[in-house]
């Protein structure tokens, strides 16, 4: 558990959104940034407040899975633990693709609204700082449709733009699709 890399699952997000699990504050600020990019230990000494139990109790709950058990690809996460409840995974994965809904406009990411959350929250958020990095995560969680992920997409080029260039903000621009 402690040398495991862990990731948000979809119980995870549907969690972040409900809030209906006893957490601590502590726990509860990991599930909003943990991606896979850093061990259980490394968590540890980086969230203020959490202990190996908050990091047990996030397991135990399916909230988070071990990196290498998570399968991979576009599609969100999915653990091994119980399914989240009927409305907040209606919430999480619509009946009709919003791609198909909404068509898409010039200037704005062309991504399916799956692969653009994958993005925002995976890759994209690891690109800002580590206070901007926890706001952008809140603000994607959030974010309740494809439109507001695409202002999200947007937002976070200029962010990219203004701390690490033009270069890097352009590769962010083509990994979200805007033309």
């Amino acid at each position: 558990m402690l040398d495991a890399h862990p990731i948000k699952t979809e119980a995870g997000r549907a969690e972040i959104k409900a809030r209906a699990l006893p957490l601590t504050r502590s726990a509860r600020n990991l599930l909003l940034v943990v991606d896979g990019g850093r061990t259980g230990r490394e968590w540890l000494t980086m969230v203020h407040g959490l202990t190996e139990e908050d990091l047990r109790v996030l397991y135990e709950h399916g909230l988070v899975a071990p990196k290498s058990s998570v399968p991979m690809g576009f599609g969100a996460p999915v653990a091994a633990a119980p399914a989240p409840a009927p409305v907040a995974a209606a919430a999480l994965a619509p009946a009709v693709p919003e791609a198909a809904a909404v068509p898409a406009r010039p200037g704005l990411p062309t991504l399916d609204r799956a692969a653009l959350y994958t993005y925002l929250s995976g890759d994209g958020v690891k690109l800002l700082g580590a206070l901007k990095r926890y706001a952008f995560a809140l603000e994607v969680e959030r974010a309740d449709s494809l439109e507001a992920l695409q202002q999200l997409g947007l937002e976070l080029v200029e962010k990219v733009s203004a701390a690490k260039g033009p270069q890097a903000a352009l590769e962010v621009r083509r990994a979200l699709g805007i033309q």
